[in-house]
Order: structure tokens, then C-alpha cells, then sequence
């Protein structure tokens, strides 16, 4: 977790659930929003702060209430790439931290996998944490900012039940960032193949594989998006796989390199005889490693 000023919105804060829950409300002037769920919250480090967490068609609504003030900012979904359910990671020996300690705002909390068999069953709480990178304005054009939002769900007396409430936010978030209507309690992703991630290592300084690893693996990870990696070792050898190679086996295809390397694949695609059907079905993105990465600022540019 990063550490940020206490009770700070779109940090990543320690939220736990109240037995009270808020109704979705709609602000005067604005077009109505499809309220799906709604919980409200406070901050285990920050007295009389209470948080309205609304999940709508436009995003996540984080409404807080503290001394009588209101703030509220929304996260869009297009913005959120995904969301995990985790818990509470044992202590390990020699940690004098007692495991009943309530998690402060300096605490670094550490969560496992459900199944990982490190996770501390005395804490019965289910921790979801949502990944979103907002879009910031500066004079160059903008960046995007990583944020992560932890909805801490204690409320019941056992881990399960508190998941299943973790989950139910869970699958509704997942639902909706892929366009669909979350009308079930669990998600279940309708296309399960891998990504093809095709990467050229002498791209630029030659640091594309470094930092596909250090910036990419780790966006991956967080949307619970899988990925078959293949490096390129010799001039037009992507172009010769992507032309001969059963590509229908993937769900996309990122380029990581710089323009060379993309219209090796963009050519190889065209040069099949399903080419079409390669065009229609294939999504095509683009990490940029070049030295001058010239149609990817062109896309940005384009898309804002």
C-alpha cells in the first residue's frame, strides 16, 4: 500500500463497513445514475469520517462526511482496470505486533490469496481492493495516476460471509468494466484466453523488457488478465508468427517495442488469408519501448 495523508480521497485507505446502509442518491442538474450497490463506511484512523460508497453505471461514488463537511469524488469505470478480493496475511514469528490490533492509517497491511494458506484466521474481515488510473491533466497532456481504493467488509462474525459481501462488489465492478449488467453474485469471464504479448528486446535503449516487467506485468496482474509472452530474435520474425501461428488462441495482442515492431505484426495480420477475420477479432495494443514511438503518442493524442 502507498501511504497517504489520512482520510485523503482516491488513496488507498482502510474502509470499514457500519451495520448502517445509505441509499444512492442522484444531485439536482445531473442525468440519473443506475445505482447497483451502496454501503457506507468510516476510517478506522480518523474520528467522526464516514464514507457513502455507491457503485453506479458511471463509477465508483465516494462520498465523504466528516465535521459536517461533504466531499464526494467519483472513480469512472473506464478508469478501473479490476479488483481482487484478498485477507489479512498471518504474522510471521517474531512480529511483536499482537494479530488483535486494530490496522491504523501508518499500518502497512499485508494480504494474501484466500488460498495461499498464509492468511490469518483470526481476522474474519474480507479485503477488496480496487485498481483504477485516473487520468490527470498537465502541460505536456496528461498521465495517468494509480489508485487503490481498500473496502474493508467485517460486519459478520465469519470470514465467509463477509466475503461473499466482498465478492458481490467484486463481480459487479468486473461486470461492469467489461460492459455487462452485473446481475450475478460471482464473475465469470466470458473469454478466458491468454493475451499474445510479443516483445522486441533491442527496441529503443533495450529496456523493454525491463520495463514490461516493472510497468506492465504489474496492470496485468491487477485485472486478472493472464498472457502468453514471446520475444522476437531476429528482424521480421513477428511478422512470420503472427502470419502463420493459430492467432485466434489468444484474446488480443500487445506490441512492445517501437513502430518497427508493431507493423511487423499489423503486416503479418494482413498477409494471412483470414486476414478479415484476424483485423475484426483481433484487438491490437501498443507498450511503447521505441525512440521515437511515434503512432502511439498519435493514438494518445487522438483519444486524449
Amino acid at each position: 500500500m502507498v501511504d497517504k495523508p489520512k482520510g485523503e480521497l482516491g488513496g488507498d485507505e482502510i474502509v470499514h463497513p457500519s451495520p448502517t446502509i445509505s441509499k444512492g442518491t442522484t444531485e439536482c442538474g445531473s442525468p440519473p445514475s443506475v445505482v447497483y450497490l451502496t454501503e457506507t463506511f468510516y476510517i478506522s484512523s480518523k474520528k467522526n469520517t464516514v464514507f457513502e460508497v455507491r457503485l453506479t453505471d458511471k463509477g465508483l461514488s465516494l462520498k465523504k462526511q466528516s465535521n459536517g463537511s461533504t466531499k464526494e469524488q467519483t472513480i469512472p469505470l473506464k478508469d478501473i482496470i479490476g479488483c481482487r478480493c484478498l485477507r489479512s496475511k498471518r504474522k510471521t514469528k517474531g512480529n511483536s505486533a499482537c494479530t488483535c490490533t486494530s490496522i491504523s492509517g501508518n499500518a502497512q497491511l499485508k494480504v494474501v490469496e484466500d488460498n495461499s494458506g498464509e492468511q490469518d484466521e483470526s481476522d474474519v474481515s474480507a479485503y477488496l481492493y480496487i485498481y483504477a488510473y485516473i487520468l490527470k491533466r498537465n502541460r505536456r497532456g496528461g498521465f495517468r495516476e494509480r489508485t487503490t481504493i481498500t473496502l474493508r467488509f467485517r460486519s459478520f462474525d465469519k470470514y465467509e460471509d463477509n466475503n461473499k459481501e466482498a465478492q458481490k462488489w467484486r463481480a459487479s465492478i468486473k461486470y461492469l468494466i467489461v460492459g455487462e449488467n452485473p446481475i450475478r453474485p460471482t464473475y465469470h469471464a466470458k473469454d478466458t484466453r491468454k493475451l499474445l504479448v510479443i516483445l522486441n528486446p533491442k527496441s529503443g535503449s533495450g529496456k523493454a523488457r525491463e520495463m514490461f516487467q516493472q510497468r506492465v506485468v504489474p496492470v496485468l496482474s491487477e485485472a486478472e488478465i493472464s498472457y502468453d509472452l514471446h520475444i522476437t530474435k531476429k528482424s521480421d520474425w513477428a511478422r512470420e508468427f503472427v502470419r502463420n501461428r493459430d492467432v485466434y488462441l489468444w484474446r488480443g495482442i500487445v506490441v512492445v517495442g517501437g513502430d518497427g515492431i508493431f507493423y511487423e505484426v499489423l503486416n503479418g495480420l494482413f498477409e494471412r488469408e483470414d486476414w478479415q477475420t484476424a483485423i475484426e477479432e483481433l484487438a491490437i495494443g501498443i507498450i511503447p519501448c521505441g525512440s521515437g514511438n511515434g503512432l502511439a503518442k498519435t493514438i494518445a493524442h487522438l483519444y486524449e
